[in-house]
Order: structure tokens, then C-alpha cells, then sequence
């Protein structure tokens, strides 16, 4: 169930056509970019530019030829996107978007226009909003390094925290697995394919007892990228109350880069295990970074209660129009068939059949046929018998 804002969010930024793109859709900071202009014309929020020609688009924001048919263009692939909302509804996948009441609060705070218009995720999103602490550290690490990262998870666990890693191999896997394992709950920000992820037996039982959330803001289908997942560490420390650093290289690496971006941004504290090894670790401590040996000697609830003084950011469309009531707020929801209904209206201004439609739009009979029973239920359209074909009623 998505509203109208979400719907155009996710046609102006994602890559969920099926096709390959001719036009690229909008990234966080582009996205930014064009809220601002949204909030500076006379429109309220991203649903009023599904209905405007690309005319009105450059005359109301004040744009160029090119991003208003840009604009134009990403938003006339709604047909493609329903299907795919439903392909990913159907394995247990959703999308979140800045628009959404569960979008998490802390990267809007702390992110603000950095902050991904999207989420995709699978899981509870309740999980997000449980205090919790990043475990983050390199693949290689010794025996030490395994029960630092064990201790801390189960530590985390007795406290009622939650664990939030990348899920790659080493210290993030062996946190995960050992929350879980001692009864806690994890919230991963992956850099792999999501739909790959969720098709693994084990996550799927985590995911369905409500133990874990995964999450992503890259296509689902896409698999793992150097600079993606560089780029989502930021988004690990953000959802966090607290980051722990068990192991770093020094000057290289996801786990340098994520700990020196947080030291830089100050989202939340940065705790790095002092073991006279890791070059990083040594480095990171120098910065500023606060050290720590024995896991008993934290509290744990004292640091996630530590805050930063956060710049203030624009909250841009978390709503434009806040709803209070949850009632009316899910009243205002509709299905993916709401975003088909007006195309299919728009194409039985003529008689087609059944098969006519399907080549038309590019897709089955199943899903045709479904639609079109929807459409004589609700009287948009009507049934023609000698042969079977259908028109539009009204």
C-alpha cells in the first residue's frame, strides 16, 4: 500500500523498470535539490506533479526543457512499477520512502539531505525503533577479535539493544549471528542484492520471527558494489545510538572510511577496541576516537543515551500534509491498482480484447485479468460478449 506521495517518490528515484533506463531517476541529493523547488512553488508535495504536463512542470519550477521532461518521463512509467511492487511484494520485499511515517526519524535527522529518498526493506521496521549499537570491523580477524565482537552482541542482547551491521563476513555476520543466537534482534543495511538475501532459509525464519530487518536503498536485484556498499556505511552509524569499531586498516577500507566519516559528522559516539594491533584502531583512538578493552567495564544504556548536537536539517515531504490520526492516515492508502486504473481507462476508450491488452501493457493474461475483473467490479468498465472485449463506462 502505497499513497500518492510515495508513488511519485519512488517513480522519480528509483530504478524499478524493468527495462534498462534511458533516463537516469533522481539521487538523494538531486532529490534534494528538487523538494526544495517543490517547497518553493506554489505545489504542497511530490503527488501534485503527477498530474502536470511537462509545460506546467518547467513553468511552476522554474526548470529547464531537459529535468522537466526528465521528470515527465519518470513518472509516466507507472504501469512498469506497479508490477514490480507487486513481483517484489510477492517475495516479502517493500519500499520505504521520505514521505512514510515509519521512514526512520534518525537518518533524516542526521543525513538530512543525504538521507536516501528510498529504503527497500524486509522485516519488522518496528526494530527501528529500539535503541541500538553498530558493530562494524574488517573481514580478516584473529580469534580475539571474534570474541570481542561476540561479547559486545551479547551484551547489547542483555540490555534490550539492538545490533545494527552491514552483514558482510567477519565482525558484522559474527555480531549478527550472535544476538540472534542469545535472543536479540538485528537490523542489517546490506550492500548486496536483497532478493538474493531473503531467499536464504535462515533469513527468512529471522526475518519472519521478527528477529531481523534487512535493509537497502539500491535496487534489490542488484548485487554487491565496492562503492555502494562504501557508501551505506554512513547509513549504518546514522540508524545507530552508538558505534563500536572492533577492527580497521589503516587508511583503507569500508570500516576506516564509515568510522572517519562518523568521527567527521559526529552522528554518535565512535568506541574503537584498544588492542595495540590493528594500525587502524591505533590511528582512529588518536583521532579522537574513545578506546575500550572489557566489555564488562561499558554501560551501554549510558552511551546510547550520549547525543550529539545534530545541525538542523529540512525534513523534506515526512508530510507536507501531517495526518495524525493513524485511522484516516491508512484510509488515505490505496493499492498499486489505483496507479493502473486511469492507463487502462485511457486505452478502452476503444473496444480491445483480452489479448489486445496484454500486448499492449506487457503482461499476462493472469494479472490482465485480474485488473479487468477489478474494473467491472468498481463500473469503470464494461464487458462485451460475441466476442469478449471490453470498453470503458464512464
Amino acid at each position: 500500500m502505497y499513497d500518492d506521495n510515495a508513488l511519485a517518490i519512488i517513480l522519480l528515484c528509483s530504478y524499478l523498470n524493468s527495462k534498462v533506463e534511458t533516463i537516469k531517476p533522481y539521487t538523494a541529493i538531486q532529490w534534494g535539490k528538487l523538494a526544495d523547488r517543490i517547497l518553493a512553488s506554489k505545489l504542497n508535495e511530490p503527488a501534485d506533479l503527477m498530474n502536470l504536463s511537462k509545460e506546467e512542470l518547467k513553468m511552476i519550477l522554474k526548470i529547464s526543457d531537459e529535468e522537466s521532461e526528465r521528470i515527465n518521463q519518470l513518472l509516466s512509467r507507472g504501469v512498469n512499477l506497479a508490477l514490480k511492487l507487486e513481483n517484489l511484494e510477492s517475495k516479502g520485499i517493500k519500499v520505504l520512502t521520505r514521505s512514510d511515517k515509519k521512514y526512520p526519524t534518525r537518518l533524516k535527522k542526521r543525513l538530512g539531505k543525504h538521507t536516501p529518498p528510498l529504503l527497500y526493506y524486509a522485516g519488522d521496521l518496528s526494530l527501528l525503533n529500539i535503541k541500538s549499537v553498530a558493530i562494524v570491523g574488517s573481514r580478516n580477524i584473529g580469534d580475539e577479535g571474534q570474541k570481542i565482537a561476540q561479547d559486545l552482541a551479547n551484551s547489547c542482547t542483555k540490555d534490550k539493544l539492538a545490533i545494527v551491521s552491514g552483514g558482510a563476513k567477519g565482525i558484522d555476520i559474527i555480531s549478527e549471528q550472535t544476538a540472534l543466537n542469545s535472543g536479540g534482534v538485528v537490523v542489517s543495511f546490506i550492500a548486496d542484492s536483497l532478493e538474493r538475501k531473503i531467499k536464504n532459509k535462515e533469513i527468512r525464519n529471522d526475518i519472519m520471527s521478527g528477529k531481523k530487518l534487512l535493509l537497502s536503498s539500491q535496487n534489490p536485484d542488484l548485487g554487491f558494489s565496492p562503492g555502494y556498499a562504501m557508501n551505506r556505511n554512513k547509513y549504518i552509524y546514522a540508524l545507530s545510538s552508538g558505534a563500536f569499531v572492533i577492527s580497521a586498516d589503516y587508511n583503507k577500507g569500508g570500516t576506516w572510511a564509515g568510522a572517519s566519516e562518523n568521527m567527521k559528522n559526529k552522528w554518535v559516539p565512535t568506541f574503537v577496541y584498544d588492542n595495540n594491533i590493528n594500525d587502524g584502531n591505533k590511528e582512529l583512538i588518536k583521532r579522537g576516537a574513545n578506546p575500550f578493552k572489557i566489555i564488562e567495564n561499558l554501560d551501554l544504556i549510558e552511551i546510547t543515551n550520549i547525543k550529539y548536537e545534530q545541525p538542523t536539517q529540512v525534513d523534506l515531504f515526512s508530510m507536507s500534509k501531517v495526518v495524525e490520526n493513524k485511522e484516516v492516515y491508512e484510509m488515505e492508502l490505496y493499492d498499486v491498482y489505483d496507479l493502473i486504473l486511469p492507463r487502462i481507462k485511457q486505452i478502452l476508450i476503444k473496444e480491445k480484447t483480452l489479448e489486445e491488452l496484454c500486448k499492449i501493457m506487457n503482461i499476462n493474461k493472469t494479472q490482465m485479468s485480474s485488473w479487468l475483473k477489478r474494473c467491472i467490479e468498481d463500473g469503470h468498465i464494461e464487458k462485451i460478449y460475441k466476442p469478449v472485449r471490453y470498453l470503458v463506462k464512464d
